[in-house]
């Protein structure tokens, strides 16, 4: 018999929310029953929609400290993360199911992180804790929606186009200078549009052991 683990179930109660741009909003959590993630870990918190219907998003654990972390949400579309993202209020319960997520940081000559604006909190996060060369391609609205990363980032300014495509970061990757050595690489987006570039992870000399991809959202849900 197969035995199904689920990660356990936390209720949090939001202590502190913030922007971090027009679009981001940083909801910090206190929550003691929960130990100390490894980087880019998510949390699975518990929604619903408007029909009553339960409903889960997932979230970037970002600055850890002593039950205490941040989640930064994006506001995108009208689906009950962004809802929640936009009216989350100190005080607030939630509840979330974690930490979630396999992604285990491996020794490397350097690190490409590629991705949109709701993969950001991971790279980030990512960014911080890796020790060798890190680049990242990131896709986002415009200037208004950066956030300081440690690396060395091209932002890809989208403008009025919609979000979701390939267009942008598949011209980056195929002009992006791989540097010597074996690298590692993180594809964070949407889900059909990282599963269509990683073809362009493979021409810079990324083997799938070597690669990290991972749909964070996915165009039909924006509104779901």
């Amino acid at each position: 018999m197969t035995v199904i683990r689920r990660t356990p179930l936390h209720t949090a109660t939001v202590v502190a929310t913030r922007d971090l741009t027009p679009r981001m909003r940083r909801i910090t959590l206190q929550v003691p029953t929960l130990d100390a993630p490894r980087p880019a870990q998510d949390i699975e918190v518990v929604l619903t929609d408007d029909t009553g219907r339960k409903v889960k998003r997932r979230y970037t654990i970002t600055n850890y400290r002593d039950g205490r972390f941040d989640v930064d949400a994006l506001r995108h579309g009208d689906a009950p993360g962004a809802r929640w993202a936009a009216t989350a209020a100190t005080g607030d319960e939630i509840q979330f199911f974690g930490p979630r997520g396999k992604l285990e940081l491996r020794d490397a000559a350097w690190h490409l992180f590629v991705g949109d604006e709701s993969a950001l909190p991971a790279i980030a996060a990512l960014a911080a804790a890796v020790d060798a060369p890190a680049f990242a391609l990131i896709e986002i609205g415009d200037a208004s929606d950066e956030l300081p990363v440690d690396a060395e980032v091209r932002w890809l300014h989208r403008g009025d186009a919609p979000a979701g495509g390939t267009d942008l970061l598949g011209a980056a990757l195929d002009g992006f200078p791989a540097p010597t050595g074996d690298g590692h690489g993180y594809l964070l987006g949407e889900s059909r549009a990282v599963a269509a570039l990683r073809p362009r992870m493979h021409a810079l000399g990324l083997a799938n052991d070597q690669l990290y991809v991972k749909g964070y959202w996915n165009l039909g849900r924006l509104t779901a």
